[in-house]
């Protein structure tokens, strides 16, 4: 009930910014519950059917997600291809993996060489 009353604040005419920085119980409540531009597959799938069906700066109904419940607002939607943008992201992503597990084994190793191990075998 209280999700469907914060979205009849927004069709009277609050602010979509107002209503999450105060309601929102996540990262986004800060920025007024702006999650940037998304991809498809970036969120999950009842989520992502949502904010498809929706025209710009409608609201939508509430949204149960496996995270909670939602309320959203198009502001826009990207005409251009991004498909080179999305492939360098993620390469990038990749390689910031790759050193990172480098790093770690790295550091393990450091670790290990000055561990200092003593063996006493108890002689009876």
């Amino acid at each position: 009930s209280k999700i469907d009353r914060l979205r009849e604040r927004l069709q009277s005419g609050d602010k979509f910014e107002d209503i999450a920085k105060a309601n929102s119980e996540d990262f986004t409540n800060v920025r007024g519950g702006d999650l940037g531009w998304l991809n498809i597959g970036d969120t999950v799938q009842s989520f992502e059917d949502s904010y498809k069906a929706l025209a710009i700066n409608d609201i939508s109904r509430p949204v149960r997600t496996p995270f909670g419940w939602h309320l959203i607002q198009v502001l826009e939607r990207r005409q251009q291809d991004i498909t080179n943008e999305r492939s360098r992201a993620s390469a990038r992503a990749t390689l910031r993996e790759r050193k990172a597990e480098e790093a770690y084994q790295d550091w393990l190793r450091q670790l290990r060489d000055r561990a200092y191990v003593e063996i006493k075998l108890d002689n009876d």
